[in-house]
């Protein structure tokens, strides 16, 4: 199962939210690029990367920090947070991002990510599927779309797109587990799906729930920087990008 350290980016600082909400945040560390060589230094190359206050602005933000981050030899990089439209995603990809993860505008804009994905290849492309109460969350989580998790993840696979980021919102940086069942139902309903679980994993025995319920990687943010999970204890877990 691929392993994806989070890093996300407010004020060019690394930190996490609680359930997304940008009053209940953490500060982990100043210097993000420090963090993502620390990741890669580790044997973990693939990271995933969300500009939180891109996602609030609806565009990127924290182009500073990630042009540093961009820079750690041997990393490659899935950003998401506030690519809306084709020049934000355009410039994602001219700053360095390998993979563009694209939410709201998978919802809103389905005609404008077809065309990124004709363009840049479906390998290049991830989208969000943020739920809360079996709605997804858009805006940065912010509002809910009439969209289910479901109907979403069915209508992109029909296009050709097979990478999905799925995250329970209510989990996310809580440090409670992750919504396994979920994640299960999703497993079961598309086999064919490459699904990353999101939001929640707290401990190594997640992951291997999340293992058994057939899910393809899993990212885990918080965990790495409480030292609930030690990148020690991943060892011997597949590392991303190798």
């Amino acid at each position: 199962m691929l392993i994806l350290p989070a890093i996300d980016l407010r004020s060019g600082a690394v930190v996490r939210l609680r359930q997304g909400d940008y009053d209940r945040e953490t500060v982990y560390e100043r210097d993000a690029a420090l963090v993502a060589a620390t990741f890669a230094d580790a044997g973990f190359h693939r990271l995933h990367v969300v500009d939180l206050d891109g996602a609030r602005e609806g565009r990127p933000v924290n182009d500073a920090a990630l042009r540093q981050i961009f820079q750690v030899p041997g990393v490659r990089v899935e950003l998401g947070g506030g690519l809306r439209d084709r020049a934000s995603i355009d410039r994602a990809l001219e700053l360095g991002a390998w993979r563009v993860m694209i939410g709201s505008a998978a919802v809103r804009s389905p005609h404008m990510v077809h065309e990124v994905v004709r363009s840049i290849g479906p390998e290049h492309v991830a989208l969000a599927v943020d739920a809360r109460n079996g709605r997804l969350a858009v805006q940065g989580w912010a509002d809910a779309s009439d969209d289910t998790p479901e109907s979403f993840i069915r209508s992109y696979l029909d296009h050709g797109i097979r990478t999905f980021h799925c995250t329970d919102v209510s989990k996310d940086g809580m440090l409670q587990g992750p919504n396994v069942a979920w994640y299960d139902a999703l497993r079961g309903a598309f086999p064919e799906a490459d699904l990353i679980a999101a939001g929640g994993v707290t401990t190594v025995n997640d992951l291997d729930a999340l293992r058994s319920a057939g899910i393809d990687g899993a990212v885990i943010g918080r965990a790495l920087y409480e030292g609930t999970i030690t990148l020690a204890s991943l060892r011997s877990w597949t590392r991303g990008g190798d």
